[in-house]
């Protein structure tokens, strides 16, 4: 709601990666008989998360050219994270796919709101929308993904204490 859905994607797309390579790194099999950071196909992230394939292979390119991510075409290519998950944010990847105007523009649509002409929302929205900003800004994806574990191919959080109360 919050993101586009080429975002979305994105975002979902680099969580499966960072995850799969924290996966890796927790493995206890000697670093000779595996294979580090391994590629994954585009297709599997695709199916996973039922998202249109030809969608997502266009958001890999964007993620490629911001340098989040490498891939490798060929028998064993793929996509793989192109640095440690640790030092990827949320707003790294939402602004590889996204002009993020959303963040700025006006809550109901006014093309003239400010600070100085503001719409009935406006003061409102604008700490929502701070808050946000800093979430995004802040959060990395070894964040999100570090107690995740999958479920039925998706990234899940662990249940909180206050949720598994209610």
């Amino acid at each position: 709601m919050i993101f586009s859905r080429a975002s979305e994607y994105a975002i979902q797309a680099m969580l499966y990666l960072a995850k799969r390579w924290l996966d890796e790194r927790k493995e206890k099999a000697p670093a000779s008989s595996r294979v580090r950071h391994g590629y994954i196909q585009t297709k599997e992230i695709a199916d996973a998360h039922g998202m249109p394939y030809y969608f997502l292979a266009k958001l890999v390119q964007d993620l490629t050219r911001a340098g989040l991510v490498t891939s490798t075409k060929g028998p064993g290519g793929g996509i793989r994270l192109a640095r440690d998950p640790s030092k990827i944010t949320v707003l790294d990847v939402a602004r590889s796919v996204d002009n993020l105007q959303y963040v700025t523009d006006c809550v109901i649509g006014y093309e003239k709101c400010s600070p100085d002409h503001p719409c009935p929302l406006h003061h409102d929205w604008e700490k929502i929308r701070a808050r946000i900003f800093e979430v995004i800004r802040d959060k990395t994806l070894a964040d999100l993904v570090k107690d995740a574990t999958f479920q039925d191919g998706r990234l899940m959080a662990p249940r909180t204490s206050q949720a598994e109360a209610s």
